[in-house]
């Protein structure tokens, strides 16, 4: 079946690179909480502080959410109420899932399509940072990597409810 084979060969390429991009998050988070707790021992202990600190803290944050999120719904990590939907049979459950999945992926190619749209702006208006200038299209270049990759792991999901909807 057609959608079997696309949904593997997505699969092959896509779940590797979430799993690189969640450690990329991890480390992120870890770089982020040093930073933290060297800025704030050096402020209370030197009267010194780190310049920028909250500046960089809120551009690692975006690679921290925007780089989990792909793997987070590899790995069902989602919140997601079953409540009511336990109750019905599995074909809606399957048809339920399948609009939900096609609505998502919708959404958030999107978002990371007018996001690089955004970024681009940014990029030629030459946008800096307050406190340290940095660029700031970069880290939305950030934002579309993970949103490119989520919508190609929701598309993922969706191919997983259609073969369930085609096969109940």
């Amino acid at each position: 079946m057609l959608v079997e084979v696309l949904k593997r060969k997505l699969e092959v390429w896509i779940y590797p690179v979430t799993k690189i991009m969640s450690r990329i998050a991890s480390v992120t988070l870890v770089i982020m909480m040093l930073l933290t707790v060297t800025d704030v021992f050096l402020r209370k202990v030197f009267s010194y502080s780190i310049l920028g600190t909250v500046e960089v803290t809120e551009f690692l944050l975006v690679i921290v959410v925007f780089f989990a999120l792909a793997d987070t719904e590899v790995l069902n990590g989602h919140v997601k109420v079953d409540l009511v939907m336990s109750r019905f049979g599995e074909r809606a459950q399957g048809m339920v899932d399948l609009i939900t999945q096609a609505i998502c992926f919708l959404l958030c190619v999107i978002f990371a399509w007018s996001t690089l749209i955004y970024s681009e702006q940014m990029r030629v208006s030459g946008e800096v940072s307050q406190d340290l200038w940095l660029p700031v299209y970069p880290f939305i270049y950030f934002v579309v990597a993970g949103c490119a990759i989520f919508a190609l792991t929701l598309l993922i999901k969706f191919l997983i409810a259609l073969m369930k909807v085609v096969k109940s």
